[in-house]
């Protein structure tokens, strides 16, 4: 077997992604923007998950695999698509364009805080007064990022991106009914497919103000990264490791994609890292493992 003869190369393929999650937000703030060489926000979403469903369908078609889902499926599949991807897609490509690529690294990072959350409320998980305490906690680290020269400002490109980490939280916990019945790869695929149908009259608004033979070459290199590495590859690599080495393992692992992307912000952007993010980062990480430390030390819950 491959995980017996290269035993770390789930391992490997975690930190890969999380490199491709972290690169994706800086080269998408990169690429977005108000002038010609640039894209708009909708178009450049339009644009990049059509693309990585098509690819996704093709990889998923070329392991002997059918591509089609039940129609009594179909609903449901649609309502987590809506809720959890296209939100979360629109929240995340209007935040990003107010916010710096750093802010949004430390943001992301309340992830697992969200997934916890929303497994408490729909019932998933129990609270515990550690999972309470560390949710506490690591929310808390968000505060760091209000505090500006001296003074509380609540900038709505932060607030956005929060909330695009609601909505992911609420395309994972539901998700998993989802892959239930279907592969990983295929559960995605139909899930972008749905998303460009839903974000599609969003994308005719903003067509007439695109200047397509502005656009720059790098900013389609951009676009060609975010849809191949970050949303097709990365996903590859995630469930690949997912599969061996289990989520908990992974869950560790993916705290490194706010350490890559400030990390990147700051070499390929020039965006100063402050203290206030550093501290930011630190609580929340800190929160995570409070409230995952069970799962983190493999002890079961009743322990």
């Amino acid at each position: 077997m491959i995980s017996n003869r290269h035993p770390y190369l789930a391992d490997i393929a975690v930190v890969v992604t999380c490199f491709l999650w972290g690169l994706n937000a800086v080269i998408t703030k990169n690429a977005l923007g108000d002038t010609p060489d640039s894209f708009r926000e909708f178009v450049f979403n339009g644009l990049r998950i059509p693309m990585a469903s098509l690819l996704l369908f093709l990889a998923v078609k070329a392991s002997g695999r059918k591509i089609g889902i039940r129609r009594r499926d179909l609903p449901f599949v649609a309502g987590v698509s809506f809720a959890g991807m296209f939100l979360f897609m629109m929240c995340f490509i209007m935040g990003i364009s107010m916010t710096s690529a750093s802010n949004v690294g430390v943001i992301n990072a309340t992830t697992p805080l969200f997934i916890l959350l929303v497994s408490i409320l729909t019932g998933i998980e129990r609270p515990t007064r550690r999972t309470v305490l560390g949710i506490f906690i690591g929310f808390t680290g968000m505060l760091a990022l209000t505090v500006r020269e001296g003074r509380f400002e609540v900038n709505p490109g932060d607030l956005l991106i929060l909330g695009s980490c609601l909505c992911w939280a609420v395309y994972t916990v539901y998700g998993k009914r989802v892959l239930r019945h279907y592969s990983p790869m295929l559960a995605t695929a139909w899930i972008y497919l749905l998303t460009s149908f839903f974000q599609f009259p969003f994308v005719l608004m903003q067509v007439p103000e695109q200047s397509w033979s502005a656009v720059s070459v790098q900013n389609w290199m951009y676009l060609g990264v975010s849809c191949v590495g970050s949303l097709f590859l990365a996903n590859t690599l995630y469930y690949f490791s997912v599969e061996r080495i289990g989520p908990a393992r992974v869950g560790v692992y993916t705290n490194l994609t706010p350490v890559f992307t400030i990390s990147l912000a700051a070499l390929l952007r020039g965006e100063q890292i402050t203290s206030g993010q550093l501290i930011g980062l630190a609580v929340i990480i800190s929160g995570i493992t409070v409230s995952n430390y069970r799962r983190i030390r493999g002890i079961p819950e009743n322990a």
